[in-house]
């Protein structure tokens, strides 16, 4: 929510097709967000992932624990290449992927030929 109180908080309406908007908030539910906050990451350029199953975090800690136990055991090839692998999970999996504005568009294009039939 709004951190600062004496700041209002602005209003942006869209309207659309009530199947559209089924999908978008279909696609919002998928990454545990509000359709509002899912919209504005999207207009920002970012991709917001879907929720990660309890099965990723589980895999995750897993890496982490080989990696770990590859250091006290003086694996130190094994814990590099693990530590590169833990990274590229997160990156790939964990932060949110901001995507240039051309991206986006290309999407778009994308995504109402699939609708449109086109």
């Amino acid at each position: 929510m709004n951190r600062n109180q004496k700041e209002k908080l602005a209003r942006i309406e869209i309207r659309t097709e009530p199947s559209k908007k089924e999908k978008v908030r279909r696609l919002a539910e998928k990454c545990n967000l509000s359709l509002s906050e899912y919209m504005i990451q999207r207009a920002l350029g970012y991709e917001p992932n879907t929720a990660l199953p309890n099965a990723f975090f589980t895999v995750y800690q897993k890496l982490c624990d080989v990696a770990n136990q590859a250091e006290i055991n003086g694996f130190a090839e094994t814990q590099v290449a693990l530590n590169e692998l833990i990274k590229f999970t997160h990156s790939c999996l964990v932060r949110p992927y901001r995507r240039t504005a051309k991206e986006i568009e290309e999407e778009m294009e994308l995504w109402l030929q699939q609708d449109s039939g086109l």
